[in-house]
């Protein structure tokens, strides 16, 4: 015979027929005791919440001592902790446990229809709807703008299309989601709407991408600029243009920033990020005799070591 298991009165140290708030202080008693945070054994308290979030719960406890009056129910140590113990119809505990958080009634829909009105209540329950998602396509300048689209999708269970203005911020990145609580599908028994998720897809920009709401680019500059400075007007993603100065002697792969004037922060508001410009210099392919004459003799009176941190690893 396996042994009995503890009831979640039991791991609470209540009586079946104990109040709310007889329940409620038990729990925050044995939690301030057993809490991880505070040094206490983290099985006992996932037992002691467990059997909380149970019979805090009208409806849960409903079911929950309806399954008593059968024989039993698993307690502390999770809903398959009850040493195999198997309902005569062949169902696990562990599956008449999910039942009740799905809200099919202790053993389920099936056996609610089989025994009259116990399971009524659980199958009459109002249900909220699924969520429906969308993807909306927008080009990278209406991201960093922001921009308001309207689209028409279609409710699966009724088949009807309904129309809705969507506001897209500025500064949206590839991936965000929008929620629009209650546009989804429709609920059950009088349940409320789910809600309409629409991810934003973000096409790539020519110039500038992303990382979060600092926007990098590339400025491609001559080597003769990158050896004797020069100054260079840079476009920034909100449409203005700024003066950078490149310094005699820039390197390539140099970053220089800009301060707020890169995208929105869609998670801070009010805040603005970085513009990042890197130089990339450009060395030309094809050179006039003019050029590789004048060239060659800046190369031979040049006497720099450029490898020599190289050269120090050379084999001898």
């Amino acid at each position: 015979m396996p042994q009995a298991t503890k009831t979640f009165y039991d791991v609470l140290g209540v009586s079946r027929n104990a109040s709310d708030k007889e329940i409620k202080t038990a729990f925050h008693k044995l939690a301030q005791k057993y809490h991880p945070d505070a040094g206490g054994d983290e099985q006992k308290f996932k037992e002691i919440s467990e059997a909380y979030e149970t019979l805090s719960n009208p409806d849960k406890r409903k079911e929950y001592d309806q399954m008593l009056m059968f024989g039993g129910m698993p307690g502390a140590g999770g809903a398959g902790g009850a040493g195999g113990y198997t309902y005569a119809g062949g169902q696990g505990w562990s599956d008449i446990f999910d039942s009740i958080f799905r809200g099919e009634g202790a053993f389920g829909a099936d056996w609610a229809q089989g025994f009259g009105n116990m399971g009524g209540a659980a199958r009459n329950r109002p249900r909220k709807g699924e969520n429906l998602s969308l993807t909306v396509d927008i080009t990278a300048e209406d991201a960093f703008r922001g921009v308001t689209r309207k689209i028409t999708y279609r409710v699966p269970s009724t088949g009807e299309q309904q129309t809705l203005t969507v506001t897209i911020p500025a500064g949206a990145v590839n991936g965000g989601k929008l929620r629009y609580k209650r546009r989804g599908e429709y609920g059950s028994n009088g349940g409320e709407r789910g809600d309409l998720v629409i991810t934003t897809r973000v096409a790539e920009h020519p110039l500038f991408k992303r990382n979060g709401a600092d926007v990098t680019m590339e400025l491609p500059v001559s080597f003769y600029e990158a050896a004797l400075g020069t100054q260079v007007e840079v476009p920034t993603p909100g449409g203005a243009t700024v003066r950078l100065k490149v310094p005699a002697g820039t390197q390539d792969g140099k970053t220089f920033r800009f301060k707020d004037l890169g995208a929105p922060d869609v998670k801070h508001r009010g805040r603005t990020g970085a513009l990042l410009v890197t130089i990339k210099v450009e060395v030309p392919t094809t050179l006039t005799e003019e050029e590789r004459s004048a060239l060659a003799k800046l190369k031979q009176a040049d006497t720099r070591d450029y490898r020599a941190r190289v050269n120090r690893y050379r084999a001898k």
